[in-house]
């Protein structure tokens, strides 16, 4: 049977279907990392507002190729300037582009991490340089091999928060690492696709100190947070001639019309705030009971991070993260093996948190699954 993540990635309800016989809606994905309770309603009334309209403007005219609008949005919300702001088709066309573009003759990796900054890489022929931080360290690596990396790489991806894990490099460590960067030349990739979720994210970002790093990219989602990954939507803050520079190598037309509403809706100042607040409470009412619940299993071991999902580790023979996704995903419900990640092995999976009654069914799932198994 192939594996569910045929494709590298959560969330292929499609493969799961094949898999598992369910209809879509019947499944519970606990393998994509999104909002579960859906888009601010404002989003939805603006889409629904713009596919209404007279002549559908939206559809049968070409999007803003500068999407002006939302960059300017963006720079606000982030007070830089417009010129640091590129917005892209979701995180995965900002990644490629920034080692298309770049050209870096190696790139590293602090691992276990997002696979694409490793493929983006290897389907270009760029060697890949890893530093493996482990479970019982919180997955914060060594000083020094950090340091090594960053002189040997042209380029070094870092996620903040990280995905799997969900751990987040202290700012003042990643201040350390961003200055080190400039001296190496080297240029220090920031995925912070997940640090909306994380309390006081903004206050940890290192967008606000990039005149200070020139070498540093901050990468950011609008996809998970609001969640809109059907829609694809993401943005880096970077330096202006780095921006210009990836900008002319971008697909036109790489941001569709709905896309950039979307955007624009989510920053506004009347829904990004009582939003943010809404998410928040949500994850601070549910992410602990989860986790509670979960290491309640003898068997199972939970990692906490600090975004919107938990690693977990199996600690019983026989219960691997592949068998757990089989026997799981026969009941409809669906986890992310791990096991393909550096630096993690096949006890390791991840589960996003979701709403209060679907963390039920996942935990009673597991139960069942665990009770036959011993």
């Amino acid at each position: 049977m192939a594996r569910l993540e045929r494709f590298g990635h959560g969330g292929d309800l499609d493969t799961a279907v094949e898999l598992y016989g369910y209809a879509k809606e019947k499944l519970l994905d606990f393998s994509a990392n999104i909002y579960p309770y859906g888009p601010p309603k404002a989003i939805v009334e603006r889409l629904r507002e713009l596919l209404a309209e007279p002549g559908l403007r939206q559809l049968t005219h070409y999007p803003d190729p500068d999407v002006r609008e939302l960059r300017r949005m963006i720079a606000n919300h982030h007070q830089v300037e417009e010129d640091q702001v590129l917005v892209g088709n979701g995180g995965a066309e900002l990644i490629d582009l920034v080692v298309g573009v770049l050209s870096p003759g190696q790139v590293g990796v602090l691992e276990p991490a997002f696979v694409e900054y490793g493929e983006s890489a290897r389907k270009r022929d760029i060697p890949v340089q890893a530093v493996v931080s482990r479970w019982e360290d919180g997955f914060v690596p060594d000083w020094a091999e950090v340091e090594r990396l960053l002189e040997r790489c042209d380029l070094v991806f870092v996620g903040v928060p990280n995905n799997p894990t969900g751990h987040l490099v202290p700012q003042e460590m990643l201040k350390l690492w961003a200055e080190r960067a400039v001296e190496e030349k080297t240029w220090l990739v920031l995925d912070e696709a997940f640090i909306d979720f994380v309390a006081n994210g903004e206050e940890r970002s290192l967008i606000g100190l990039l005149d200070r790093y020139p070498t540093t990219i901050v990468l950011r989602s609008l996809t998970k947070f609001y969640a809109l990954p059907g829609l694809r939507l993401g943005y880096m803050v970077a330096q202006p001639e780095v921006i210009q520079q990836i900008k002319r190598q971008q697909v036109p037309w790489s941001v569709n019309a709905l896309a950039q509403a979307a955007g624009c809706v989510a920053l506004s100042a009347e829904v990004y705030e009582p939003y943010v607040e809404e998410v928040h409470r949500w994850l601070r009412e549910t992410k602990q009971e989860l986790l509670t619940q979960l290491a309640s299993f003898p068997a199972l071991e939970v990692f906490p991070g600090q975004a919107n999902y938990l690693l977990v580790r199996s600690c019983q023979d026989g219960v691997t993260s592949r068998f757990l996704q089989e026997e799981l995903g026969r009941r409809g419900v669906l986890i992310r093996d791990c096991g393909m990640y550096t630096g993690l092995d096949e006890r390791y999976f991840r589960i996003a948190v979701k709403k209060r009654e679907e963390n039920a069914v996942l935990i009673e799932s597991v139960k069942e699954v665990l009770v036959n198994e011993g």
